[in-house]
């Protein structure tokens, strides 16, 4: 089995079970180790862990590109660190060329992480990355994500996040600009939320601030806004209640169902039922 493990801040060559390390004073520390037992529900794959820190100083952003996995963050208050925890799942031993890419470095006033696994397998499961990544509650996040679940919760700051696939849930954050090609999504206590989805079902409950929001396809529900709502939708249901502003929806094909707002505005119902009560402000259909 041969695996190059490659990364910026820690350089770890692993042949026939030794270890490498090499990293300067404002690179990750790293901690490897390596498991030859398979996962109970990746019985085909062997788990490799390695964990990355890095101290936050006068940090004020994490951005992370990361690929084919689940992805965990926490924001954990009063933490002075960035902790990267990695379980990186290959295949079994005879599978050779597999180039995984792992690092965590500081430049300037923002942390990089990066998390990216390459195999030549053309059968089989594919080897992927599970990150569990706490930061500082305080520190903003800009991630890139290729595939897999995504978890995010008690970031008080900025959020900006792009996903290709996969489901997301997001609990007790700042403010959020989201960009989704697929897969469900759920959040949680945000602040101002901007949302662009290809598809897939949306959910959002608690949010301080509004929310902007183009979909493609997949139901829609939102419940207990403060600000105005403006939904741009393909297709799917959409179900509006308890906003403290206006409503402005464009939707082509879907029932609308909204209650307890400050106003409605309907641009386009397209195809579908409409449904409205306890509108307390302006009201205009289309």
């Amino acid at each position: 089995m041969s695996i190059r493990i490659a990364t910026i801040s820690v350089t770890v060559g692993l042949i026939l079970g030794a270890t490498i390390f090499g990293a300067s004073h404002s690179e990750a520390e790293s901690v490897f180790s390596l498991s030859q037992q398979s996962d109970q529900a990746h019985p085909d794959l062997n788990l490799v862990q390695q964990q990355l820190k890095l101290d936050t100083g006068s940090l004020t952003e994490l951005v992370a590109k990361t690929g084919a996995g689940k992805l965990t963050v926490v924001g954990v208050e009063g933490l002075k660190e960035v902790e990267v925890h990695a379980d990186i799942y290959t295949p079994s031993l005879d599978q050779d060329d597999i180039e995984i890419k792992l690092s965590l470095t500081r430049k300037g006033d923002k942390a990089y992480l990066l998390s990216e696994i390459h195999s030549d397998q053309f059968f089989g499961e594919s080897p992927f990355i599970d990150l569990l990544v706490k930061v500082p509650s305080t520190l903003a996040l800009n991630i890139k994500d290729g595939s897999g679940s995504i978890k995010i919760e008690d970031v008080s700051a900025d959020i900006e996040l792009i996903d290709g696939s996969g489901s997301i849930v997001i609990n007790n954050i700042g403010n959020l600009v989201l960009t989704d090609g697929s897969g469900s999504v759920v959040l949680n206590n945000t602040g101002k939320l901007s949302l662009i989805d290809g598809s897939g079902s949306i959910n959002i409950t608690d949010v301080n601030g509004g929310i902007i929001l183009q979909d493609g396809s997949g139901s829609i529900g939102i419940n207990n806004v403060i600000g105005d709502v403006s939904i741009d939708d393909g297709s799917g249901s959409i179900k509006v209640e308890q906003v403290s502003g206006l409503v402005k929806i464009n939707d082509g094909s879907g029932g609308i169902d909204v209650a307890n707002t400050k106003g409605l505005t309907i641009v386009n119902s397209g195809s579908g039922s409409v449904d409205y009560q306890n509108i307390d402000g302006p009201l205009s259909l289309d």
